[in-house]
Order: structure tokens, then C-alpha cells, then sequence
């Protein structure tokens, strides 16, 4: 005798609408998450921003100085590392034409250089000189969800890919771009990829979220 198998049909409709619940669900994080991208960065060039160095308006026309004792495994809050770093970010920032350069003197054997800002360095300028010079470019398009994280306790993390937009060539240069080694998808997204990156939610009692950090607006130090 052969057995029938039978299926509540409510059951079988909560089965077929499964898929569809899910894929409304990640369409709506991306537009939310586009949306929380484009009011943090309404102009669309200032997705990220990249700190040249710690000079402020009023130190402009801005000449180097050497601090001796430098080696590439200093702590890197260290005066001499920081230093350091800011007479290399400035030559090559100067490379891709962001700044003049004039040598006006000698330390010793070491040239001293001064730099100002272009007009193309002032086109990307952040006007708030937040921890100084800092240049800002591109916008977040966001492709696809990836996956939605609650694992950590009242806090939702939603991974997704994007790509990025008014990105302009000077960030293309790998010399500039390995100056922000930490900053993790940057030579990705600026080479025309689509690295992963994050939105992060607190979740309210009432189960809605409150967005902790996205992916625009970020200073890159």
C-alpha cells in the first residue's frame, strides 16, 4: 500500500515565500545602507579622507625639518616616526601634483624642502582641517548584501560589497595608496574593484537599529 505524503498547504507557502522574505530583507538593507552612505557623504567626494599630515592653514607655506633617530619600527605615536612620515607623504603627494615643492635650503647634507597646496590639492581639500591636511574623494555604491552578523550581543554588523565612485587618479597611484596600509579594501576600491565592508547597528529595545559606524565619511590617518 503506498503512503501519500501530504503538506499543509499553509506550511508550504510560508516554504515558498521563504525565499522571497529573505530577498526583500537584504534589498531593504541596501537601500538603507545607501542612504546612510549618501547623507553622511551628500557631495559624493568624501567617502573616505586621507590625512597627508598634521599642517594647518596657518602653516602654509609649510618647510620640513629632520628629526634624528628614526628607524621603521618606531611606535608610531612616536614625534620622530610622525615626523618621518609626513616629510614622505609630502614629496609624494607632491609627485601626483597635490602640492608645490621648492628646495630653499640644507640641513647639513639634507635638502630642505617647502610645499603649498595646488589648486588640484585644494579641489580635494577637507575645509575642516580636522587633524590637518587631509584630501577626500569618492562615493559608495553599494552592489550587494553579503551577510547579516547579530553575533555580538545587541549589535547587528551587515557586510556587503560596493564599489566606488569619483575616484581620481592620484589615489590610483600605488605609491599614495601603500601610505594606508591599515585601511583595509582601499586599493580595491580605488583601482575599480569591489572590496567588503560593513554597516554596524545597536539594537534598540524595540528591535529597531540605530546606526554605530558606516562605511562613508571615514579619516584615514
Amino acid at each position: 500500500m503506498k503512503k501519500h505524503l501530504t503538506i499543509n498547504p499553509l506550511l508550504l507557502g510560508l516554504l515558498l515565500m521563504l525565499p522571497l522574505l529573505t530577498s526583500c530583507d537584504f534589498n531593504d538593507y541596501k537601500t538603507r545602507i545607501q542612504e546612510e552612505n549618501d547623507r553622511a557623504n551628500p557631495t559624493g567626494n568624501k567617502a573616505v579622507c586621507l590625512r597627508a599630515g598634521k599642517i594647518y592653514q596657518d602653516m602654509y607655506p609649510y618647510t620640513i625639518k629632520y628629526m634624528p633617530g628614526y628607524h621603521k619600527d618606531m611606535h608610531y605615536r612616536d614625534p620622530i616616526y610622525i615626523n618621518n612620515k609626513l616629510n614622505e607623504r609630502l614629496a609624494l603627494y607632491a609627485k601626483v601634483g597635490l602640492f608645490t615643492e621648492e628646495l630653499v635650503g640644507h640641513d647639513g647634507d639634507k635638502p630642505l624642502y617647502r610645499y603649498n597646496l595646488t589648486d588640484e590639492g585644494r579641489k580635494y581639500l577637507d575645509k575642516k582641517w580636522w587633524g590637518g591636511t587631509n584630501f577626500c574623494f569618492g562615493k559608495v555604491v553599494v552592489e550587494k548584501i553579503d551577510e547579516v552578523d547579530d553575533q555580538m550581543q545587541g549589535i547587528r554588523m551587515v557586510f556587503f560589497y560596493y564599489h566606488m565612485e569619483n575616484v581620481p587618479n592620484w589615489i590610483k597611484n600605488k605609491d599614495i595608496y601603500s601610505l594606508y596600509p591599515g585601511y583595509g579594501g582601499l586599493e580595491k576600491a580605488v583601482l575599480g574593484g569591489s572590496p567588503r565592508g560593513a554597516h554596524y547597528y545597536s539594537i534598540k529595545p524595540d528591535g529597531s537599529l540605530s546606526l554605530m559606524n558606516g562605511k562613508s565619511g571615514h579619516y584615514v590617518l
